[in-house]
């Protein structure tokens, strides 16, 4: 996909953005000069650059048309996906998202989602990515989605109509942050988001553990410093 995104910019610039030809022209006569390259006569890789370009303009129905008879792969998964999450439908967006290994998109599909207020399909769709970044490639990836279902989980939590139902989950996710530590065992996010899950389901000795480990990892850590004096009180 970065090709097809690179060639959007190069030939139209995001129909906005120097060097791009239509950014020197008229808005319309930039738009008539490049809409050629969106035909079926006109190679697939130009015609997913227009349709990009046509979606940054915020031109859903000619960018739709476009993608409609674009060959199957990544640029055609890509910009299925785009076409439905700016169309509200995050659940859709995602296996086109999974499909094309745009996981930084996907990713940001779900914090974008869970900022409305979507906790609970969120997770869902959390756990799918999850899912998806199984190779050792995508560690990182993996590991990012398995601390992002832990916060997903704690919002959950927040939500929680019984002392119970909530000690279940706020298990289940430091669960999910020691998944993470297992593939970033250094990482200082995923150690303080551990190390204060664990106190909150009352274990301090895990607690302690998490945060002496994120003062090894970032010995200058304030917030680990801080979580370990509790841990210790």
């Amino acid at each position: 996909m970065g090709v097809v995104q690179a060639a959007a910019m190069a030939l139209y610039g995001d129909l906005a953005h120097k060097p791009a030809l239509p950014a020197l022209l008229p808005p319309a006569l930039g738009m008539a000069l490049a809409r050629p390259l969106g035909s079926r006569r006109a190679p697939a890789l130009l015609r997913a650059a227009y349709a990009q370009a046509l979606l940054h303009r915020g031109d859903r129905a000619a960018a739709a048309a476009i993608v409609a008879d674009l060959p199957d792969g990544a640029a055609a998964a890509d910009l299925r996906g785009q076409l439905a999450e700016v169309s509200g439908d995050p659940a859709r967006a995602l296996p086109y998202y999974v499909a094309a290994r745009d996981f930084e998109r996907a990713q940001q599909l779900i914090d974008v989602d869970d900022a409305n207020g979507g906790v609970s399909g969120d997770m869902a769709l959390e756990q799918q990515l999850v899912l998806a970044l199984s190779s050792d490639a995508d560690a990182g990836g993996r590991a990012r989605a398995l601390w992002r279902l832990g916060q997903l989980t704690e919002e959950e939590t927040r939500a929680s109509a019984s002392r119970a139902a909530s000690m279940a989950l706020s298990r289940r996710a430091l669960g999910w942050y020691e998944r993470a530590l297992a593939l970033a065992p250094n990482d200082e996010t995923y150690l303080l988001a551990a190390g204060q899950q664990a106190l909150t389901v009352g274990d301090k000795a895990a607690a302690t553990r998490y945060y002496e480990r994120a003062l090894d990892a970032v010995p200058n850590s304030a917030a680990a410093r801080n979580g370990l004096d509790r841990a210790r009180s």
